[in-house]
């Protein structure tokens, strides 16, 4: 049993691996079943079979039903997780599950003082959240749109913006991980769309669908992303997960203790890719603006982010302001400073 295991792991991390990587075809099934039953040692032709559907199902999301099995794809998580100021006028809202009840309780705290009056821009952070309410991940991308637009379109129903003189008009980032699945992923894309947000993390897990159930001729069924989740632009989530305009890898571990606690100092290996991965491309009269902007902006001598250039928030205390070692966090608040500071910096 240990050796079919571990031989299935590895034949599925290399299908995955294959896929996203897009190399040359392999060859068909038949063929290599066939040469590895008649030279391999040790392996049966039922191994191979449970190998390769565990591979197919993997590759397009998709799982076994036992006979009489309610599969439950939503968590215990409440709605919001978290929420605080960061580093004086950056608002940081953390969501535990994209449920209907989301988007009034996200209203609700963007509505505070606190977060209406005395922030510069929002950190919305969706590592380690999911759900399966497209209408509520619809429904909190509607409080950012101005002007009246299509949001999403989930195969068994779809949403669009409505006008309104409210919507939160300040710069959005997004965060992300490859725990961020369902309505969270359908999230991130609709803000990316249609609030020009800025995405940062790790590509997401590729889980965002609606799923159809599948009848097996032993009681069991099959379960399939059977459609796709499309953003306003009207082009579709990949399968293989949204990627981040500014990828940060950060261990699974890890993230989740700096999530408890984004001060902790927490020993792990992070990478961050430099600049932007994919260039601002929207109609909207936003402009979506990177990293490569902000360096520009240095070079060009305006002020830096942490400096007392003349969009600067006066200091009201004079406690000394904690370090976030989320390398994650700590980049998206980067982020919104540096904004902050080009948006207000005097026009040449």
């Amino acid at each position: 049993m240990l050796r079919l295991t571990l031989f299935m792991g590895f034949f599925v991390s290399v299908a995955m691996g294959l896929a996203a990587a897009g190399t040359a075809p392999l060859p068909p099934f038949r063929e290599l079943r066939e040469l590895i039953l008649t030279n391999a040692v040790g392996i049966t032709g039922e191994q191979l079979d449970q190998a390769a559907g565990a591979a197919i199902l993997a590759l397009v999301h998709g799982r076994v039903l036992e006979s009489g099995e309610i599969p439950n794809e939503e968590s215990n998580a409440p709605a919001i997780a978290g929420k605080r100021i960061h580093d004086p006028g950056c608002a940081y809202v953390r969501a535990g599950q994209i449920s209907l009840g989301f988007a009034p309780q996200l209203a609700a705290i963007l509505a505070e003082p606190s977060f209406a009056t005395n922030t510069f821009g929002l950190i919305l952070d969706l590592r380690f959240a999911g759900g399966t309410e497209y209408a509520g991940a619809a429904n909190a991308a509607d409080l950012f749109a101005a002007e009246a637009g299509p949001l999403l379109d989930w195969g068994t129903g779809r949403a669009e913006s409505t006008a309104k003189t409210n919507a939160w008009s300040r710069p959005v980032v997004v965060l992300v991980n490859r725990e961020t699945r369902g309505a969270a992923e359908a999230l991130a894309g609709a803000l990316r769309v249609q609030h020009s947000a800025l995405v940062i993390g790790n590509r997401t897990s590729g889980t965002a669908a609606i799923h159809r159930d599948l009848p097996l001729p032993d009681g069991r069924r099959l379960r399939i992303a059977a459609a796709g989740v499309k953003t306003g632009d009207g082009l579709p989530l990949p399968s293989t997960g949204l990627v981040p305009d500014i990828q940060v890898t950060v261990p699974a571990d890890a993230e989740r203790a700096y999530l408890a606690d984004p001060f902790a100092s927490i020993p792990a290996a992070t990478n961050i890719a430099g600049g932007t991965n994919r260039l601002a491309s929207t109609t909207k009269t936003q402009r979506r603006i990177t990293e490569a902007d902000l360096v520009r902006a240095r070079k060009a001598g305006e002020p830096e982010p942490d400096s007392d250039g003349p969009s600067a928030t006066p200091a009201t205390t004079s406690q000394p302001v904690a370090t976030v070692r989320d390398p994650v966090l700590a980049r998206g608040i980067d982020l919104l400073k540096g904004l902050r500071v080009l948006q207000s910096a005097p026009k040449p």
